[in-house]
C-alpha cells in the first residue's frame, strides 16, 4: 500500500522565516522544514551568532527543495 505524498513546503515562506531570524527568533526556517535539531541549535546560538543565518539566506531554497523531494517520495 502506497502512502500519499506529504504537501510541499513553500520556498518563499522558508526564506521569510530565515530573514525573521535576524530580528526575532533564529531557526524558524528549520522548524518549518521539520529539521528540529537544527532549529534548536540555531535558536540556542542565535543562528550560530548570525553567521549561520546569513549562510541560510543562500542555502534555504536548496534545503527546501531537498525536503520536498523526500516528502514527494514519502520518506518524510
Amino acid at each position: 500500500m502506497s502512502h500519499p505524498a506529504a504537501p510541499a513546503k513553500d520556498e518563499g515562506l522558508a526564506l521569510v522565516l530565515t530573514i525573521v531570524g535576524f530580528f526575532f527568533v533564529a531557526g524558524l526556517q528549520y522548524f518549518y522544514l521539520g529539521k528540529i535539531f537544527m532549529g534548536i541549535l540555531f535558536l540556542l546560538t542565535l543562528g550560530f551568532f548570525y553567521v549561520g543565518t546569513v549562510i541560510s539566506l543562500f542555502t534555504i531554497r536548496g534545503e527546501t527543495r531537498r525536503v520536498n523531494a523526500r516528502r514527494a517520495r514519502g520518506w518524510a
